[in-house]
């Protein structure tokens, strides 16, 4: 596609090629030329009050994408925790250490004040550049009232435990526990991750693999079709974890079995959304390439596979939560590593924040794989941009 025609004459702006969105390049400089080009005068370019309301009522993904107000709403949200934090004393009403909850029971604020401080700087430091690159500057002010909300139940959640003990220790631990915890104990933390994450990687990987190889080949061939299909249909309604007693027994050691059970979690449902995928192909499609001359070869994967990669993508985020939620339940089965087993550890000794610090760093860790799973998908399917809902 090349440039747009429909550019009016008369306009100060209608020297100024307007360029198609898939061939810009950057966003960033997508809407620059844009906004350059619908400027009537060269005064309207530099009214940032309109530009930012025309971006908010014609933005189709972020929500208040041009509202900085509540940007500095969702600041002073950390800075009302953090004067909680100070203001309101500590109360522990008749619990002592030793008895109601362990002696090395970690209750030092600093670190929780510190990060509430240090969110609450970057985001004042952050804002010039936000306005500076609109682009980032508009998921920004788009999450602002999340953040609000965020800042305000962890103020809330500090003063239930830490503060007033409404909700008492050892079972509900606060913020300032849980970041007491994790500074001092980094080092055990990050080899429960690391084993994870292999473990996690190696069983996801090769249950893509197995999952990709059988949907091309039951999607594609009849035969395939037959023999496999009813397999995969009779693994897939079974939990992967209703497998950890037959795998204990027959696959040693246990990381074979771990792996096998992350394999059995992603396997199915990858195959089968490929299988679909490939299913729905439009039979036009088809009838045009074989009318061009294409062969069967040209058919699979230039046609099948790439109307399926969708399908693909979509098998695989929900593979990934999949195997994540198997991982946790595969390491308490035999392993000696890993976020899983530290889960189980710390529950045998009723320390509940290391559960919850384990909870919170498993949150982080699956965000970020799912991130960067998104980030592939948006590259692969990039042809997709203008034609689906965002």
């Amino acid at each position: 596609m090349g440039a747009i025609s429909s550019v009016d004459t008369t306009s100060p702006a209608a020297s100024t090629p307007i360029v198609d969105p898939g061939t810009t390049g950057t966003d960033a400089r997508r809407e620059r030329t844009i906004r350059h080009a619908s400027a009537d005068t060269p005064s309207e370019r530099h009214r940032p009050r309109d530009r930012a309301a025309v971006r908010e009522s014609t933005d189709p993904v972020h929500w208040k994408a041009g509202s900085r107000v509540w940007y500095w709403v969702a600041v002073a949200g950390f800075g009302i925790s953090l004067a909680a934090s100070f203001l309101v004393p500590d109360n522990l009403p008749g619990l002592v250490r030793g008895e109601d909850f362990s002696q090395d029971y970690p209750l030092d604020p600093r670190n929780y004040r510190i990060l509430l401080a240090a969110i609450g700087l970057a985001l004042v430091a952050l804002y010039p550049f936000l306005l500076r690159f609109p682009r980032l500057g508009r998921r920004f002010f788009h999450k602002a009232q999340f953040v609000f909300a965020g800042a305000l139940a962890i103020g809330v959640w500090d003063l239930l435990t830490s503060k007033l003990f409404v909700m008492k220790p050892p079972y509900f631990p606060g913020p300032v526990t849980i970041l007491d915890y994790v500074p001092r104990n980094w080092e055990n933390l990050l080899g429960h991750v690391l084993a994870s994450s292999r473990l996690f990687a190696i069983g996801l990987g090769l249950g893509t693999i197995a999952g990709i190889g059988t949907g091309i080949l039951i999607g594609w061939y009849r035969q395939w079709f037959y023999w496999l299909y009813p397999i995969l249909k009779f693994t897939g309604v079974v939990p992967a974890t209703a497998w950890m007693p037959i795998a204990t027994v027959l696959l040693k050691p246990a990381p074979v079995a771990m792996t096998f059970l992350l394999v059995i979690a992603s396997w199915f449902v990858i195959a089968l959304m490929i299988c679909q995928g490939m299913a729905s192909t439009p039979t036009a499609l088809y009838e045009v390439s074989r009318t061009l001359g294409a062969k069967d070869s040209f058919l699979l994967f230039h046609v099948a596979i790439p109307h399926a990669m969708p399908s693909i993508f979509t098998g695989i985020s929900m593979a990934t939560s999949m195997s994540f939620l198997t991982l946790v339940a595969a390491e308490m089965m035999g392993a000696t590593a890993g976020l899983g087993y530290f889960i189980n550890y710390s529950k045998t000794f009723s320390k509940y924040y290391q559960v919850y610090a384990a909870i919170i760093i498993m949150f982080i860790v699956f965000t970020v794989i799912l991130a960067i799973i998104e980030r592939v998908k948006n590259r692969v399917l990039r042809w997709q941009k203008g034609l689906v809902q965002p």
